[in-house]
């Protein structure tokens, strides 16, 4: 397991449109953390730093948010992206404590190479994320579909996904996940098609 990431945040008093412009216009982004305890901190970071431990720790990885001194388990809960430029506008950090039950989305990826594909069909993934309910111990950092032995006409539902002991992936009905279809038609009406159920 990778060694866990310090990020510092400084805390800030002036809110709204105008001192949140002024924050960008500085290089820095407006944030919020909330915590499983009912803690709320208003709180800027240096985008570009920001940037970076973004992309290494995403949203599914704890890492050490440091304010003033003091250091919280968090996760990366919300970026909200600006409409035009490609950078953080707005972001919101949770605070989270060791055992307590949490539900976060966690993304969907696939691992090997299925039969079907080699024979001409195509992988359907009809879910790019889930929601997982979980503590912040047992936090999958993917959902990882093995297809190896997929053949066309093959599907995973949803409730074939294991994610060990203290996760679950929340689903109402026993929806298709994955599957190996065949190589003609509409990949868009299916995927369509397969959401509605």
């Amino acid at each position: 397991m990778s060694e866990k990431v310090t990020f510092k945040a400084e805390l800030r008093t002036k809110t709204g449109k105008s001192a949140n412009r002024q924050l960008r216009n500085e290089g820095k982004v407006p944030a919020v953390f909330y915590s499983q305890t009912g803690e709320n901190l208003i709180l800027a970071v240096n985008e570009i730093e920001f940037v970076k431990m973004y992309r290494s720790v995403g949203t599914t990885r704890l890492f050490s948010l440091e304010v003033d001194g003091k250091t919280y388990d968090s996760l990366i809960w919300k970026v909200q992206m600006d409409p035009v430029r490609p950078r953080p506008n707005h972001i919101d950090f949770l605070g989270v404590v060791a055992g307590k039950p949490l539900k976060i989305d966690v993304p969907v990826t696939t691992a090997g190479t299925a039969p079907g594909v080699k024979l001409g069909g195509r992988m359907a993934i009809y879910r790019n994320v889930l929601t997982v309910a979980c503590t912040a111990e047992t936090i999958p950092a993917a959902i990882v579909v093995d297809i190896a032995e997929m053949n066309v006409g093959d599907t995973v539902f949803v409730n074939e996904i294991d994610l060990g002991e203290g996760a679950s992936v929340m689903a109402d009905s026993n929806f298709a996940l994955v599957r190996c279809a065949a190589g003609r038609g509409s990949s868009t009406e299916e995927e369509e098609a397969e959401g509605e159920n």
